[in-house]
């Protein structure tokens, strides 16, 4: 990938993260990266084009991340904890996972890119259901009425707290929410 490409990509996933998808133009990366807006179009033809290759990107650094913490050896609550740090770490910024952010403006965004989006989720989803699956083999996490609805109901909680947090201004909401959603999910010994 070329050094233009790769800033162009940059400064898009920071702008949709920020502001979303809708928000943004060629004009603003041109003046981001420092080129004319139609040099953009030597890369990414289309605003759907760039799209699609910010979710591919995000979606294989996100799942990259996650399979080296599962290699690494943590436990369930680990690993849980390890997501739910995923969803954070743009929020001192008031960036917002990108593909989420991409979900709450699915009419702005185009076909492709809402089914790439809702690939991430699957995948995202997948993943979690086998943690808790495994966590409750172990026990470390407590029984729930099934892997997929404690894993569900995880990922709703780590999202909606990080728009929440964002829009108070206040990472701490975040946190409280995130520590909650993994102590739910362990023993009552646990606790």
């Amino acid at each position: 990938m070329s050094t233009t490409r790769t800033q162009l990509l940059d400064a898009a996933t920071s702008v949709v993260r920020r502001r979303g998808y809708a928000a943004f133009s060629y004009a603003d990366l041109a003046e981001a990266v420092g080129i004319r807006k139609p040099s953009i179009h030597h890369h990414f033809p289309t605003k759907a084009d760039l799209g699609l290759e910010m979710v591919s990107r995000y979606a294989a650094d996100f799942t990259a991340r996650l399979r080296a913490a599962q290699q690494g050896g943590a436990d369930a609550v680990e690993l849980l904890e390890f997501y739910a740090g995923l969803y954070r770490e743009g929020l001192p910024d008031g960036q917002a996972c990108l593909c989420a952010t991409l979900a709450a403006e699915a009419e702005a965004v185009p076909e492709e890119t809402r089914r790439a989006v809702a690939r991430f989720f699957t995948a995202n989803l997948d993943w979690l259901t086998l943690v808790v699956t495994d966590g409750i083999a172990a026990g470390e996490l407590a029984a729930a009425p099934s892997p997929g609805q404690a894993a569900r109901g995880f990922l709703s909680a780590v999202q909606g707290a990080m728009f929440t947090a964002r829009a108070l201004g206040d990472v701490s909401y975040f946190d409280d929410v995130a520590a909650s959603a993994v102590a739910a999910l362990r023993p009552r010994t646990a606790r």
